[in-house]
């Protein structure tokens, strides 16, 4: 019989995170796959994600609301809970994945496990300091199968005494990091990717505007600004961003989305990146890209040589860029993985016992140690 998985796809960095585990699953014939797209992942001012995706997307679940603040968030987790609950009924999955640590990756969590249906999580086990934390450790609370990224995540959990098994074999957005090279109209251009906190969307907008002063003062560098994602503070930044596009002043590119292999390739071509993103911590160790981390969005998570952090403050970050681009590029660091993670969760995914229980056993053995 085949076995069936459901995957849920609720945000822009949540494909990138597991499109080689859907490549992997979608060519094995034992696999009845089901992709859900879901949330901010419809939707144009995020990336529409469905467009960078090749592979059948089964059900589209809108659950996103107007406001972008923190009653909308939480409105917005219990909307989708009860879309995934009849959505899962009806389908009745063998496994449901869920990804990292956003709102709706709670609701992913609470469809399933209340039908019993079994939960694999990616992306337990880390700290940025924020109210994610507290959903991505009650997500791993729920789930039955746990895919941390790190050796340090992975020991997090064995602490956090989850139930069902833990398998560290990096983040599969490491994988098309891997396959990717630079390029080059991207050199001499400094990339912005900047979200709001979370606990500080009162301050999104003055945050944006440090960031703005900063980057602007690079006038022989080229900057391309991306959209933020979908959080409470998300609509001050926007409007920041739409009064400055419309300016026409300092001749910056502002970009809504770019496919994940595209804009890894303008990563890897570019002088840096600079903002709050977690693909700034995560995917810029790989390539090897300085990056300038701008207050506490990522503040607890793990970091590669690359990354230097700074406050928002203009002059702070202007000065913490100018080290930067003098740098150049770094190191690759495979500290959140090495290319083949996806291949190896899809395995895993089917059947954790086939890939053997010494790997998990090693993961809590090296967790331990």
């Amino acid at each position: 019989m085949r076995k069936r998985v459901c995957i849920v796809i609720t945000a822009r960095p949540s494909y990138a995170r597991i499109q080689t585990v859907i490549e992997a699953l979608h060519a094995n014939p034992a696999v009845d796959l089901t992709i859900v797209m879901a949330a901010s992942s419809l939707l144009h001012h995020y990336g529409k994600v469905e467009d960078d995706c090749p592979f059948p997307v089964h059900h589209r679940l809108w659950s996103t609301l107007d406001g972008h603040n923190h009653v909308t968030t939480a409105t917005e987790t219990g909307l989708l809970t009860i879309k995934l609950a009849q959505l899962f009924y009806d389908l009745k999955p063998d496994v449901v994945v869920t990804i990292a640590d956003r709102h709706e990756t709670l609701a992913t969590a609470m469809a399933a496990s209340y039908q019993h249906i079994p939960l694999a999580h990616v992306q337990g086990g880390e700290r940025t300091g924020s109210i994610d934390d507290k959903v991505r450790n009650a997500v791993s609370a729920l789930a039955d199968l746990h895919f941390p990224a790190t050796p340090k995540a992975a020991h997090r959990l064995w602490q956090q005494d989850v139930k069902g098994t833990i398998f560290q074999y990096g983040c599969p957005s490491i994988d098309l990091a891997a396959r990717v090279e630079p390029d080059p109209s991207y050199a001499h251009t400094i990339i912005v990717l900047q979200h709001p906190v979370t606990g500080e969307a009162t301050y999104a907008r003055a945050q944006a505007q440090e960031t703005y002063h900063a980057v602007t003062a690079f006038r022989t560098h080229k900057i391309v600004w991306f959209w933020p994602g979908q959080d409470a503070g998300t609509e001050g930044i926007a409007k920041f961003l739409r009064e400055q596009e419309h300016s026409g002043q300092h001749g910056i590119e502002w970009r809504r989305h770019l496919p994940a292999a595209r804009f890894l390739s303008a990563l890897l071509g570019c002088a840096a990146l600079v903002g709050n993103s977690s693909v700034g911590i995560r995917e810029t160790a790989f390539l090897g890209v300085p990056t300038v981390d701008v207050g506490n969005r990522q503040m607890g998570r793990e970091r590669g040589q690359n990354v230097l952090h700074a406050p928002h403050l203009h002059d702070a970050i202007e000065a913490a860029i100018h080290h930067q681009i003098a740098h150049g590029p770094y190191a690759q660091d495979t500290l959140y993985g090495t290319g083949d993670a996806g291949r190896r969760i899809a395995a895993a995914l089917l059947d954790p016992a086939a890939v053997g229980t010494a790997e998990a056993l090693d993961c809590h053995s090296h967790a331990a140690g």
